[in-house]
């Protein structure tokens, strides 16, 4: 299966239900709506997109059918901003 990891150490702040996440390899700032921000939390440790998708479900109470789907979204949209990476890479 699998896993996702955030890069590096890179500098995230919570504001008004939003995060701002710096990546200071690249000197770009990403900002995330509270679910994300959620997500981002969960991705200090390595995690499926199963495992983020429960998570969410759990902490969001959602009954949306494509929470997986949205995470896989996520996820690869994070990989691209070079703040995410596969578990082990």
């Amino acid at each position: 299966m699998t896993q996702y990891v955030r890069m590096n150490n890179y500098e995230s702040i919570e504001l008004d239900m939003e995060w701002i996440i710096l990546n200071t390899d690249e000197y770009t700032l990403t900002k995330l709506n509270g679910v994300g921000g959620f997500c981002w939390s969960l991705l200090g440790t390595a995690q499926s997109i199963d495992t983020i998708a429960d998570a969410v479900r759990n902490e969001f109470q959602s009954v949306h059918s494509d929470v997986e789907t949205d995470v896989e979204v996520f996820l690869h949209d994070m990989m691209n901003r070079g703040l995410v990476q596969l578990a082990g890479s």
